[in-house]
């Protein structure tokens, strides 16, 4: 039993089979337009007259309804009798044949039936055809109300739609006019056709690079193609780097390369790239310790991918000049001993930043060795090996010391001075000497005192004081003797005092000997 019902199966699938292929053929394919129906799978039959079928099957959609349309130029005189007029479709197994009767739409002269196939293949057995040169006949998929008129059968091979790709450069961009150029739309007679834009992404746009569509359809015997172009905006052009002025560095004020890079330039057609985003790929200039030209190699890149390099020279240069080190102003007593030039000069140290130590100079002298009271300017200049002159003023005060002396003997000294004098000691005889020559004297105050440490070893030491008097200040100076005595260990102490204030046209002077035990 079991091999009777399998010999069964073998057998139907068998016929099955063959069933199907049978109705393979040429319109295997679903059409690329609305209309199922080729005219030339249509033939003729003598009986019955003015009747057709087609030659192979035709595929279609199962369970969709479907619609086959004539109009009455097609039918011929089957318009005298539609009511007797049918067709008659065959399904894939071969026993499913049905008849449908004509639906007539007399006010647009057009009759129609309506089907839903349950398998993909139909065979159209019977069909009214009876006129030779009409043509408006289609099997398309819905139902009549979806109607919108005849189009022709379109061969599952014929190309409806077109693709094309236009590179451009994003400085020489095409306008609409020089891209509907290069596309050209003709009929079947090879005539050119005017063609309409119904998609377009690139006119509205800002035109950056990137990829654009534009979309053209045209229509000729009721078939409509659309081409559809691809756009494509490139950006080939590389940044431009420069270097609006020469960079000239002082060593001394020298700065890092993110500074460097801020006094460039960089430009591009599309990006905006500021400097700091530049990369470095070479730098002799950063490690770099004395004057010279180094450089650096910057880069720059786009979003596109488009790259410069630039070698950017560094100088660093010595603009600044050497500084001259010593006091603004000499004090200088008429008393004293001239300072000759090299005796000033002694005085002053210059140094650079580049050179080290370099020379000072006289450049400008009043002083000029005077022993006359007075300020008295002098100029001092240095200059490096870059010629970078650094100039200096200072002021030379020689002060009147000179007048009368006065001397007493070592009793009085002995009765009216300490053995050891402190500052309290020296301001206060100093103004008690003051007081006898009749000048009253206010905030004295020691400037300089060179006795201070050095009261039992023999020498003369001056202590330089200031005061006030009469609203004016004044400047005075004592000197202190320690002298040892050959019979007794204790030192002999002279002091004097010289005054630059003036009494009745005439200079005032101490001099004060203090025998010192």
């Amino acid at each position: 039993m079991k091999k009777l019902m399998s010999f069964i199966l073998l057998c139907f699938i068998t016929v099955l089979f063959g069933i199907i292929s049978s109705f393979a053929g040429q319109y295997d394919e679903l059409p690329k337009g609305k209309n199922y129906l080729s005219l030339s799978n249509v033939r003729i039959l003598d009986n019955p007259s003015e009747y057709s079928e087609t030659i192979d099957p035709i595929k279609v959609k199962p369970n969709v309804n479907y619609t086959l349309v004539f109009d009455f130029d097609f039918l011929g005189q089957h318009t005298q009798d539609l009511d007797r007029v049918f067709v008659e479709i065959e399904e894939l197994h071969g026993y499913d044949r049905y008849t449908n009767y004509l639906i007539v739409d007399f006010l647009n002269e057009i009759a129609y039936i309506e089907f839903m196939p349950g398998y993909e293949w139909i065979h159209i057995k019977l069909m009214p055809n009876g006129a030779q040169n009409a043509y408006n006949v289609m099997l398309y998929e819905g139902i009549y109300a979806d109607f919108e008129g005849f189009v022709p059968y379109v061969h599952p091979s014929e190309v409806m739609s077109y693709q094309g790709l236009i590179p451009m450069d994003y400085d020489n961009l095409l306008t609409m006019d020089q891209i509907k150029s290069n596309i050209t739309a003709r009929n079947s007679l090879g005539q050119a056709m005017a063609y309409d834009v119904i998609q377009d992404t690139y006119s509205p746009s800002l035109k950056l690079p990137g990829s654009y569509q534009m979309m053209f359809e045209v229509t000729h015997n009721l078939i409509t193609k659309k081409y559809i172009l691809d756009i494509r905006v490139y950006d080939i052009t590389s940044p431009m780097i420069s270097i609006p002025t020469p960079i000239e560095i002082p060593l001394a004020e020298k700065i890092d390369v993110s500074q460097i890079k801020s006094r460039l330039n960089v430009t591009d057609n599309v990006d905006s790239i500021a400097t700091s985003s530049l990369s470095i790929l070479e730098d002799t200039y950063t490690e770099a310790t004395t004057i010279g030209t180094y450089h650096i190699l910057v880069e720059a890149s786009d979003s596109a991918g488009n790259k410069t390099t630039l070698e950017v020279p560094v100088t660093l240069i010595d603009r600044k000049g050497p500084v001259i080190y010593g006091s603004q102003l000499i004090y200088l007593y008429t008393t004293d001993s001239p300072l000759t030039n090299a005796q000033i000069l002694s005085r002053y140290y210059a140094t650079d930043d580049v050179d080290g130590n370099v020379n000072v100079s006289i450049t400008y002298n009043i002083y000029n060795q005077t022993v006359l009271p007075g300020v008295y300017q002098i100029s001092l200049t240095s200059s490096d090996s870059a010629m970078n002159v650094t100039n200096r003023t200072i002021n030379i005060h020689v002060i009147e010391n000179k007048g009368p002396i006065f001397e007493t003997n070592d009793q009085v000294i002995e009765k009216s001075v300490s053995d050891t004098m402190s500052d309290a000691d020296i301001i206060a005889w100093f103004k008690a000497q003051l007081e006898l020559s009749g000048i009253e004297s206010d905030n004295v105050t020691i400037l300089l005192n060179e006795y201070e440490s050095n009261e039992k070893l023999s020498g003369s030491y001056y202590v330089y004081l200031k005061y006030e008097s009469n609203g004016l200040e004044q400047t005075s100076r004592v000197r202190i003797d320690v002298i040892e005595e050959e019979n007794t260990n204790p030192y002999l102490l002279y002091i004097s005092v010289s005054s630059g204030v003036l009494l009745l046209g005439f200079g005032v002077a101490y001099y004060v000997k203090k025998k010192r035990i």
